[in-house]
């Protein structure tokens, strides 16, 4: 009887061991500063919805999201460590102005329903909103200059990266789909009669588009189906004649085509440009962080972060 007890015993030490894990154990320390588990749990139980269940489950997925998740709470805290060397502070009057405007998106009801959601007290949640105002108050006065992108830089990422700005040939289709052939040759021989082929796709065409009149706009070449691909070979005003697909018969008149054409320096260099930007604050800030982390003392109690749990 002894010996039954004893796996079952084992068992339930396990169990427990792996459900009642303290939220007060330090899962890391920055500079002598721990990081509670309770933490990390709260940003996971924030951050979950970005993840399928499967990722979720799987231990090794899970591991690398609680890596992730905490690797991102240690570069919040360098990040706050350093706006605040740096003077960075924001007044009472500029914080309520920043919560307005974030809780305009919200009902109170709602608003803590979300706390609620995300397991979070209203108290560390206005903590959180406060340090990350501060951070976010710091790097837009950090990192390189909107002049630090100039027109040369635009035209150069312009001339090596132009299949980027290619728009390709294009035609504007209406459709009629029928399930069977013998519909199909009914319908295109009313259409070569003279009747309105808008007409006919609302009253006898299966697919949803007939609703209105068949018409799938401009669709560029590549994106059709390859046995609709014939479409480019027409004129405006031409039917097709009736072709198969796993969808039913398909009868097709082009409206208008659009040649494929490359957009000119002057149609994109906006988007350019805000992109050029972008790469460059990504770069500063993963500089930042390299230095951050190089003159910090971080230390992982990995056997920790491998047992917790949602």
């Amino acid at each position: 009887m002894a010996r039954r007890l004893i796996p079952w015993v084992l068992f339930l030490l396990i169990f427990g061991a792996c459900t009642h894990f303290d939220p007060e154990t330090v899962t890391a320390t920055l500079d002598g500063v721990p990081i509670k588990a309770r933490e990390v749990q709260q940003a996971l139980e924030r951050e979950k919805e970005k993840y399928s269940p499967e990722k979720l489950r799987s231990r090794a997925d899970f591991l690398k999201i609680k890596e992730k998740t905490l690797g991102e709470i240690i570069d919040r805290r360098l990040l706050l460590k350093e706006a605040t060397a740096q003077g960075t502070f924001i007044s009472e009057e500029e914080f309520q102005d920043e919560l307005r405007k974030y809780k305009s998106n919200y009902t109170e009801v709602s608003f803590q329903k979300m706390l609620q959601e995300r397991g979070i007290s209203n108290e560390a949640w206005l903590q959180l909103r406060r340090e990350s105002f501060i951070v976010s108050k710091f790097l837009s006065g950090a990192g390189p200059e909107d002049h630090d992108v100039d027109q040369e830089a635009v035209k150069k990422y312009y001339d090596e990266h132009s299949d980027e700005f290619k728009i390709p040939e294009t035609v504007h289709v209406r459709q009629i789909v029928t399930d069977t052939k013998e519909k199909a040759e009914s319908i295109l021989r009313r259409l070569r009669q003279g009747e309105n082929f808008a007409k006919l796709a609302r009253d006898l065409s299966l697919s949803p588009d007939r609703s209105e009149g068949g018409d799938l706009g401009f669709i560029p070449r590549g994106s059709f189906p390859r046995e609709f691909e014939v479409c480019f070979t027409m004129n405006p005003g031409e039917i097709s004649p009736i072709i198969p697909s796993l969808y039913g018969f398909h009868l097709f008149k082009v409206i208008e085509k659009a040649p494929g054409r490359t957009l000119d320096l002057t149609e994109v260099s906006q988007k350019i440009f805000l992109q050029l930007k972008q790469q460059s604050r990504e770069k500063y800030m993963k500089t930042l962080l390299e230095r951050l982390r190089s003159q910090a003392k971080i230390e992982i109690n990995r056997d920790v972060l491998e047992r917790m749990t949602l």
